[in-house]
């Protein structure tokens, strides 16, 4: 469900060597041909630069110190863990919200000791909850809203997954209300406590009433004041991705209009200028991606953030936005866009963003050239023994692990070995891997035994890639527990069974490659049937597919129709497959979650523990 590019790239290298990548090196400028705006990657590393440099110098010495520290898109991680990519550098197992928070306040404490008078603000891009691990979605993330006040942030945006059981769901843990709906026992006993978060949203307006919803504020104004008493405003503005009807069901999505986020953040710019604040910070939930060509080893910035402010500069040249956090793509990104600060920390608490620089009370806006921007990596305790675990956070993921303990680990199957079946993250060169293709055939075989009274043979199963979240988790002694299930598939979509004429389903699967021709980079993974696809001369689809066929190799019928299960959220046309849309439903075959985990036990009652799918769904065919 996200756009997530950079770790597809990284484990497609096939594909990549197919598609030209343009990039500028590292720390060079580009100019936009079309805006003649100059746009700067840089790179960070690991090690954080020394501040006193900047801090005392006498050119800054009537201003005030200031300091942001941003994360984004932290999906429940309370103690998940990946691989974070600084361009062509992995630092590996970092994340997680315990060490995260141990960065976060040694990044402020490194500030503060060099300006006592500074000051400090934490905030977040978006996507904080949902598509969560079991720990934190068994408890309606509410730990991991806990988790987010112990780390004292205070100002964040909406993200996609923000709405993926109703806006009103976010909003009732954001606040502390009591469940509206009777959930697990352990979520009805978790308290229901205020995060503190105060929701900047500029761009989302409720359809029938054009009121931003829940009370959430289209702009946030902040005053800081200097020892001499002397004070400047900083103006927050909230932006979410209009992609919206592509990320997440219709009934979530269709009470809000998504306006324009060029337009949103212009019309809020002018409105702060108007009132005296220029030191402007947009928090935005849009996506940037920094690729690395892999043979020259240069880097440049590109996507949906890029042409936003390209988009800003074209409506209001003289705009004061003067920094961007961005979200969404899950990658590492620091740039600059004309004078615009653009920063991503990646993923799951495995980055995040450290800005500092000057308020001048006489501009009321950032001193000139004093903003340095950088984003570092949340490095695990065996690579950096030095950062120990923040205590306060400690406590709240190990109560949140205690609380659901009794159900995460229950028992559901067995696997054939003891080795944990591979994810997203490690997707073979054609965008496959053995979890997902294991969802869709528990997928397939769940429509079929819920459609067999109906006499209605269920031919293929379709999901998209961004709802198989994790990898298969297999115990030592080759358990599969109710946890591991639900970290793969925690979103509890509807499956529809839809009917599909055979050029449908040629054409779905072609759109994904078009997807790729746009920049999108989204995919589907298979049961029942394989394909074979080429390369193709257009830009806009750079491959097509060739020849669709049955396991049994036998091709599919162009003109025959077809019954395929797929989940809700590719129905109204998902991660951009508007294919789907025009597909009939014809049944139901439960919630997505549900069906896999029943899956699991009734393979392994059957005497079959769970193996890895062989990876053969998608074949590439070189030369035509």
């Amino acid at each position: 469900m996200d756009f997530h590019s950079h770790r597809l790239l990284k484990s497609s290298a096939v594909l990549l060597a197919l598609l030209s990548i343009s990039a500028f090196s590292s720390n060079v400028s580009a100019k936009d041909s079309g805006n003649n705006i100059e746009i700067k990657t840089n790179l960070d590393s690991a090690t954080e630069p020394e501040q006193s440099g900047w801090s005392s110098s006498k050119k800054y010495r009537h201003d005030i110190p200031i300091q942001f520290l941003g994360i984004n898109d932290l999906h429940g991680g309370l103690e998940r863990t990946g691989n974070a990519w600084f361009g062509a550098t992995k630092y590996p197992n970092a994340g997680s919200a315990v060490r995260l928070a141990s960065y976060l306040d040694n990044a402020q404490s490194s500030f503060q000791r060099e300006n006592k008078h500074g000051h400090t603000f934490r905030v977040e891009a978006g996507d904080m909850v949902g598509a969560s691990p079991s720990n934190s979605a068994l408890l309606q993330d509410e730990p991991t809203m806990q988790a987010l006040k112990a780390m004292n942030f205070k100002i964040g945006t909406l993200g996609n997954h923000e709405f993926d059981e109703g806006l009103g769901e976010f909003h009732r843990i954001l606040v502390g209300g009591k469940p509206t709906k009777h959930y697990n026992a352990a979520e009805m006993a978790y308290p229901h406590r205020s995060s503190g978060l105060q929701i900047v949203i500029s761009n989302v307006v409720n359809r029938k009433t054009n009121k931003t919803p829940y009370n959430f504020k289209p702009y946030l104004i902040k005053t800081v004041k200097a020892a001499n008493g002397k004070k400047v405003k900083v103006g927050f503005i909230g932006i979410l991705t209009t992609t919206m009807p592509t990320l997440t069901t219709y009934k979530n999505y269709h009470p809000y209009k998504f306006i324009d986020e060029a337009q949103a953040i212009a019309k809020y710019d002018r409105l702060l200028r108007k009132k005296g604040v220029k030191a402007i910070v947009v928090l935005a939930h849009t996506g940037v991606a920094t690729q690395t060509d892999a043979q020259t080893k240069q880097t440049s910035t590109s996507g949906p953030v890029v042409d936003i402010l390209q988009k800003l500069y074209r409506i209001d040249p003289k705009n004061s936005v003067d920094l961007y956090f961005a979200g969404h793509s899950h990658q590492y990104a620091n740039a600059t866009v004309g004078h615009t600060h653009l920063v991503q920390a990646i993923y799951s608490g495995e980055a995040y963003d450290d800005i500092i620089g000057y308020l001048n009370p006489k501009t009321h806006d950032f001193a000139a050239k004093s903003l340095v921007a950088h984003v570092f990596p949340v490095l695990s305790a065996k690579q950096d023994p030095t950062v120990k675990d923040n205590a306060k956070v400690t406590a709240i993921v190990k109560d949140a692990d205690q609380r659901t303990a009794p159900i995460v680990n229950q028992k559901i199957g067995e696997a054939a070995i003891a080795k944990n079946l591979t994810g997203r993250d490690k997707n073979n060169q054609y965008f496959e891997n053995e979890t997902g293709d294991l969802v869709c055939d528990a997928q397939l075989a769940g429509a079929r035994e819920a459609t067999a009274k109906q006499n209605l043979h269920v031919d293929f199963a379709m999901t998209n890639g961004g709802g198989v979240r994790a990898g298969l988790a297999v115990k030592p002694d080759k358990s599969i527990t109710w946890g591991a299930a639900q970290d793969v598939q925690p979103f509890g979509n509807i499956l529809d069974v839809v009917s599909m004429t055979g050029q449908q389903i040629y054409d779905v699967l072609n759109q994904q490659y078009k997807n790729f021709g746009n920049g999108h980079k989204t995919y589907l993974l298979t049961a029942g049937l394989k394909y074979d696809f080429t390369k193709n001369d257009d830009q806009t689809q750079p491959f097509k597919v060739t020849k669709v066929y049955g396991n049994d190799g036998k091709p599919i019928d162009l003109h025959k129709t077809y019954h395929v299960v797929i989940n809700e959220f590719l129905k109204g046309g998902g991660d951009y497959f508007n294919q789907f849309k025009t597909a009939k439903q014809v049944a139901t075959a439960g919630v997505d979650t549900d069906v896999f985990m029943k899956y699991i036990k009734d393979q392994t009652k059957a005497g079959k523990p769970i193996a890895a799918p062989k990876l053969d769904h998608k074949h590439f065919v070189a030369g035509k």
